[in-house]
C-alpha cells in the first residue's frame, strides 16, 4: 500500500484557523483549555444523520490544530447516496462549512444539532486511515506517539464539542421560548453555489455562545451600573445622616449642663410625687379597708334588720289572725250580749242584785278568814314536820354512821364468834328497818302537809 504526504498550504490553513476561531471549532485546542467536566450532556432521543467522513478531512483538521504535516493513504472507495456522490472530497473547508450549515439550518428545532457528530466513528476512521499506516512506516514511532496524544486531545475535544452543544440546545431553546419559531420559506438553506453571504462569518450566527455570554455581561454591567448608582446614593445619604449625627452631637453637648441639671430636678420631683404617690396610695388602702369594713358592718346590719323584718312579718302576720279571731269572738261577745240583754229584762233587780252579792261577798270573806287561819295551822305543823324531818334526817346520819361502825365491828367480830355476833346483828337490823320505816312515815306525812298548803293557796289565787 502506498501513502503519499499532503502539505497543507499555509493560506488554507490560516482560513481553517479563522473558521476555528469564529465558533465553528471551540479553541480549547488552541487555547489553553479549562477545566471541563467530563460528564457528557443529555443525548437526543432521536440519532444525528451520519455523513461520510474522509481521510483528507481528518488530515485538514489535524494540520490545522498542530501545524505539521501527516502521511495519509490513498482515498478508497465508499458507498455513498446521489447527493453526496455528487460532491467531491476535493472541496475546500469553505465549502465543507458551506454544506454543514446548509444542513443545519434545514432544521428549525436546533440550530447546531449537526455538531453531534458520532465522534465514535469519526475515532475509529482516524485510527484506521491515519494512524494504522503510520505504523506501517520505519521509524515512526515518535510521529505514532505525538498520533496518540494528539487523538487524546480529540477525544477530549469531543467531549468540549458535547458540552457546547448541550449549551447551544439550552441557549437556542430560551431563544426559542422567547420568539417565534421560523416557518420553511425562511429556513430554507443556502445556495450550493456563489459565493457566501456576509452573514455567514458573522460572530452574532457562529458563535452565540459568545453572543449569549456579552448579553449576561451586558445585564451584569447594567445591575453594576445601578448598584453603583445606589452605592453613591448611600454613600449620599449615610454622609448626610453623619453630618446631622455630628450636628446633633454638637446640640447635645452644648446642652448636656442644663440638661443635667433639668434631670436633677425631674429627678426630684419624680421621687417627691412617688412619695406622695406612696402617701395616697397608702390612705386609698385604709379608705379601701374601712369602706370594707363599713361594708362588712352594714351587711350584717342588713342582715339583722331582714331577719328582724322577718320576724316582723311573721308578728303581723299572726297578729292579723288574732285580730281576725278576736273580731270573730268581739262579734259572738256581742250577740251574747244582746241576748244576754234580751234576757236580763226578765231577772232580778239591781238592789236585789246588790244584797246577793254583798252576801257572797261577806260569805267569800268569812271562808278566806277561815282558810287563811288554817293556812296558818297547816304552814305550822310543816314547819314543825320539818323540823322534825331535819331531826329525823340527822338521826338518820347518826343512826347511818352508827350501823357503819356496827358492821365495822361486826365484820371484826365475825372473824371470832359468829353465833355470838348473829342475835345483836339482827336486833340491830330491826332496828334499823324501824327508823327506815319512821323516816319514810315522816316524809309522806311532810308531803302530804305540803299538799295541804299548796291547796289553800291555789284557792286564795283563784278567789283574787
Amino acid at each position: 500500500m502506498s501513502a503519499r504526504k499532503i502539505i497543507l498550504p499555509s493560506s488554507l490553513c490560516a482560513v481553517v484557523q479563522r473558521h476555528i476561531a469564529l465558533g465553528l471549532i471551540p479553541a480549547a485546542s488552541i487555547a489553553p483549555k479549562a477545566a471541563v467536566p467530563r460528564t457528557p450532556p443529555p443525548r437526543s432521543p432521536h440519532r444525528s444523520p451520519e455523513r461520510p467522513r474522509s481521510a483528507l478531512a481528518a488530515a485538514i483538521l489535524s494540520s490545522s490544530l498542530t501545524g505539521q504535516t501527516w502521511a495519509i493513504p490513498p482515498a478508497r472507495p465508499r458507498s455513498f447516496s446521489e447527493t453526496e456522490q455528487s460532491e467531491s472530497f476535493t472541496r475546500s473547508p469553505l465549502c465543507l462549512h458551506n454544506a454543514v450549515l446548509n444542513e443545519l439550518s434545514l432544521d428549525g428545532k436546533r440550530v447546531l444539532v449537526g455538531l453531534k457528530l458520532d465522534w465514535s466513528k469519526a475515532h475509529a476512521s482516524f485510527y484506521l486511515f491515519v494512524l494504522m499506516p503510520v505504523k506501517l512506516l520505519p521509524g515512526s514511532q515518535t510521529e505514532l506517539q505525538s498520533l496518540r496524544q494528539h487523538a487524546q486531545e480529540l477525544v477530549d475535544e469531543n467531549d468540549a464539542l458535547k458540552l457546547t452543544v448541550h449549551r447551544l440546545n439550552v441557549e437556542l431553546s430560551r431563544y426559542q421560548a422567547r420568539f417565534r419559531p421560523l416557518p420553511k420559506q425562511e429556513v430554507r438553506g443556502l445556495p450550493k453555489t456563489g459565493s457566501p453571504p456576509p452573514w455567514l462569518l458573522d460572530m452574532k450566527y457562529l458563535c452565540p455562545l459568545l453572543l449569549a455570554y456579552e448579553d449576561r455581561m451586558e445585564e451584569k454591567d447594567t445591575l453594576l451600573r445601578d448598584t453603583e448608582e445606589e452605592v453613591k446614593k448611600l454613600r449620599v445619604r449615610a454622609e448626610e445622616v453623619i453630618k446631622e449625627n455630628e450636628m446633633l452631637h454638637d446640640e447635645i453637648a452644648k446642652t448636656s449642663v442644663d440638661s443635667q441639671k433639668d434631670c436633677q430636678q425631674l429627678q426630684q420631683q419624680a421621687l417627691l410625687v412617688l412619695q406622695e404617690n406612696q402617701v395616697l396610695i397608702d390612705q386609698l388602702e385604709a379608705q379601701h379597708v374601712k369602706a370594707k369594713a363599713n361594708h362588712s358592718r352594714q351587711q350584717s346590719e342588713v342582715t339583722k334588720m331582714s331577719k328582724q323584718v322577718m320576724l316582723l312579718e311573721a308578728e303581723k302576720q299572726r297578729l292579723q289572725a288574732d285580730l281576725v279571731e278576736s273580731r270573730r269572738e268581739a262579734q259572738i261577745h256581742a250577740e251574747e250580749a244582746q241576748v244576754l240583754r234580751a234576757s236580763l229584762k226578765d231577772a232580778v233587780t239591781w238592789d236585789e242584785h246588790c244584797s246577793i252579792t254583798g252576801k257572797l261577798r261577806r260569805q267569800l270573806e268569812q271562808e278566806e278568814s277561815r282558810n287563811r287561819s288554817g293556812a296558818d295551822q297547816l304552814l305550822l305543823r310543816a314547819s314543825g314536820l320539818q323540823e322534825e324531818n331535819r331531826s329525823l334526817a340527822q338521826d338518820k346520819t347518826r343512826l347511818s354512821a352508827e350501823v357503819e361502825t356496827v358492821k365495822q365491828r361486826v365484820v371484826n367480830v365475825l372473824c371470832s364468834d359468829w353465833s355470838a355476833v348473829t342475835i345483836p346483828a339482827s336486833v340491830l337490823q330491826q332496828e334499823k328497818q324501824g327508823f327506815v320505816s319512821r323516816i319514810l312515815k315522816g316524809t309522806v306525812r311532810f308531803g302530804k302537809l305540803q299538799d295541804e298548803i299548796k291547796f289553800p293557796h291555789f284557792l286564795l289565787q283563784t278567789r283574787d
